[in-house]
């Protein structure tokens, strides 16, 4: 097993691990996560979402400085790739800036937000890593109902709207569901963006479970119940990008079950396959004939890369929309992402340090270039951040997140955690859904930054802490 080497004694506190305080706190913070995890998307809620971060920072605070020495380890080097990204940002406010106004605006509402939820989630890190395996353990479904909750509180959102009145009841509001301008109106971006790292997590859980030879469990039963209610969750926003990410992990999850070993229990695995694919395969046919826009895409993105000959990107609609060559008006969403990719891509050639902020920096260049334009952001979340933040930017947030990942990954899975695996699952759904949502915004930067600082602080903690006796143990969840 290809671990890190152990902690040595005077590196972490003693009875750290067993310390009840460590443990309560924990705990606490679990709790805070569940809420804020809950609630994040949610109109109206902002005093909560600030008191969570808050009171969840103060105690990570505690954790870092308590575990501090863990910082020093090879294994913490995302740690200090994350804490890279605020430097950077802060010498692109005083050096590079080319709205000081609107880029230290940010830093007191964007990068406050971010830099308090990396606090809280470091401290979380590095502390999960040290409570023992059992409290570890224990610790799971708290997490994984926070996780769940976005998608719970959806479908209770569904059933009310559709369903309240013919009973009788009496919906409030803010749990109805809306289609457009009110306010308590989610976008399809928020759904995504807080339900696609859940559907990785069940799928990893589950990968990992089966791989240790574990199929009937209560935990696998919530797991498999999960997948369907997230893509209900998809299909009844009508949201592209979830489906086809939510089809990809799928297939990634296939993938890695065939090659694990396939010879054991290989009938089992064939049939949880083959039923998994089919369903699979009939929601994408379903959702592929309610959606013409995967039928055209070929022929708007034909429109969509002339971009010297049909301008009509630059307006955002106000100037209506050409014809594909079936004589038809292409597909706003084909057009436009296609369209905004090659052009923000072209402005970011331009400007590689980019513009200096998280949100908008595509509409911000695109005035420099295109005074008569009316853009904002380019429907690449990615391309939106380097824009803003440059390539350097870009760079150190990949970097941070590989490593993470790859730290995570170490040993084989009879020796991975439950919370190792889980964060690695959603770094790779983060990192796949920032490529074509329009994410780099407000709460989903706030969240991207909290799962980095997560699996930065696990892998900081629970590699080192980890030892072939100890974690072998660990029982999958």
């Amino acid at each position: 097993m290809q671990l890190t080497a152990q902690l040595t004694s005077s590196s972490v506190p003693q009875g750290s691990s067993h310390s009840p305080l460590l443990a309560r706190m924990v705990q606490v913070q679990l709790v805070l996560f569940a809420i804020l995890y809950a609630i994040w998307i949610l109109p109206e809620t902002i005093y909560l979402r600030h008191v969570c971060l808050i009171a969840g920072a103060v105690l990570g605070l505690y954790e870092i400085f308590h575990f501090r020495a863990l910082l020093l380890k090879k294994s913490a080097i995302p740690v200090w790739l994350l804490l890279g990204i605020f430097g950077w940002a802060t010498v692109h406010l005083f050096f590079l800036s080319s709205n000081i106004d609107l880029q230290l605006n940010e830093f007191k509402t964007i990068w406050k937000r971010a830099a308090l939820g990396a606090i809280f989630a470091l401290g979380l890190g590095l502390a999960l890593a040290q409570v023992g395996l059992q409290k570890r353990r224990g610790y799971w479904p708290l997490f994984y109902l926070g996780l769940i909750a976005p998608t719970l509180i959806y479908l209770l959102k569904y059933i009310l709207t559709h369903y309240g009145q013919s009973w009788g009841l009496l919906v409030p509001e803010y749990l109805r569901l809306y289609g457009g301008a009110h306010t308590f109106y989610i976008a399809k971006t928020s759904y995504v963006c807080f339900t696609l790292p859940t559907l990785a997590v069940a799928l990893g859980q589950l990968l990992l479970n089966i791989r240790n030879h574990l199929w009937l469990s209560w935990s696998n039963a919530i797991y498999v119940l999960s997948i369907p209610a997230i893509f209900f969750v998809f299909h009844g926003e009508n949201i592209k990008n979830g489906v086809i990410y939510g089809i990809l992990l799928l297939v990634i999850f296939t993938a890695l079950l065939l090659l694990s070993n396939f010879k054991q229990h290989w009938k089992k695995k064939v049939l949880f396959i083959t039923v998994t694919l089919a369903i699979a395969a009939m929601f994408l046919v379903n959702h592929v004939q309610k959606n013409e826009s995967w039928r055209t895409f070929v022929a708007d993105a034909r429109i969509a890369i002339d971009t010297d000959s049909y301008d009509h990107w630059k307006f955002s609609g106000a100037k209506g929309y050409p014809n594909n060559e079936f004589n038809k008006m292409v597909s706003v969403t084909n057009y436009e992402r296609i369209a905004w990719g090659k052009m923000g891509l072209s402005l970011l050639a331009d400007k590689p340090l980019g513009f200096g902020l998280i949100e908008e920096s595509f509409g911000q260049r695109a005035k420099q270039s295109w005074p008569d334009s009316s853009l904002r952001q380019s429907h690449s979340g990615w391309l939106d951040f380097a824009l803003g933040m440059g390539i350097p930017g870009l760079m150190l947030v990949w970097a941070a997140m590989l490593g993470a990942y790859t730290l995570l990954g170490e040993g084989s899975f009879k020796t991975m955690t439950s919370w190792a695996n889980a964060c690695r699952w959603i770094l790779l759904a983060s990192f796949m859904m920032w490529f074509t949502t329009e994410i780099s915004q407000r709460v989903f930067f706030d969240v991207l930054i909290f799962w980095l600082a997560l699996s930065a602080g696990l892998a900081a903690g629970l590699l080192p802490a980890c030892t072939p006796a100890t974690v072998s143990k660990q029982a999958p969840k």
